[in-house]
């Protein structure tokens, strides 16, 4: 978020491969001017992958680097890591869950269920249900096969009664409920307890040193 322009991050870097940074700026459509704390969430991944990738790499693992992106810039991405890796002999590794305009593109797939363990990996002409999916022209095979072995964990999961865990940012907040202090978790708190000696149902914080001081409390020792 700082007021910084893109030109002058990671400047040394930049520098230092001239000729392949001008490509990756062309190729993402950045203007090397813009100020960070003026761009958009899609622009901002533009910079972070210029950045990324302007050393030179034998191996890249790139964790869902499209999100944000237009289609267009997606494309181009993928056909520049496609050129890497021909040209280069890079070897790249991309974990994602969106597969437009991937049918192609592997030259090897690996699947991993929702136990952490490989489910199948090999080279796109070794997967069986690929091959017909391609005899058959199908229009999205990487989300056919996708899709076909995600259904098989759902159904074993429903017949087990197994449901997923809550993934919002609220999952991993601290309980109001738990009353151990700390400037996040002192909260109003209805103390039934407290309901015989008040009118009243109160709302009691219970709080420690730390509430108190607030995240800026600093001891010092003389």
């Amino acid at each position: 978020m700082a007021d910084i322009p893109v030109h002058k991050m990671m400047e040394r870097l930049q520098h230092s491969y001239p000729e392949r940074r001008d490509e990756l700026v062309e190729m993402l459509g950045i203007d090397l001017n813009w100020r960070m704390h003026q761009l958009s969430d899609g622009q901002r991944r533009r910079v972070q992958l210029l950045l990324g990738l302007i050393r030179p790499f034998k191996v890249l693992l790139l964790d869902e680097i499209t999100t944000s992106l237009d289609v267009c810039v997606r494309q181009d991405l993928l056909q520049w890591l496609e050129k890497e890796s021909c040209d280069r002999g890079a070897t790249i590794i991309y974990a994602t869950h969106i597969f437009d305009g991937l049918d192609e593109w592997p030259t090897h797939l690996t699947y991993l269920t929702d136990t952490g363990c490989t489910g199948w990996q090999g080279k796109m002409e070794e997967l069986e249900y690929y091959q017909k999916l391609k005899e058959e022209n199908h229009p999205a095979k990487m989300l056919a096969v996708a899709d076909h072995w995600l259904r098989k964990e759902l159904e074993i999961k429903r017949e087990m009664r197994r449901f997923e865990k809550a993934q919002g940012a609220g999952a991993h907040e601290l309980d109001p409920s738990n009353r151990q202090g700390g400037f996040a978790s002192g909260r109003n708190i209805r103390i039934e307890e407290k309901k015989e000696e008040c009118n009243s149902d109160p709302l009691v914080r219970k709080s420690t040193l730390s509430d108190m001081m607030g995240n800026s409390g600093v001891m010092l020792k003389k």
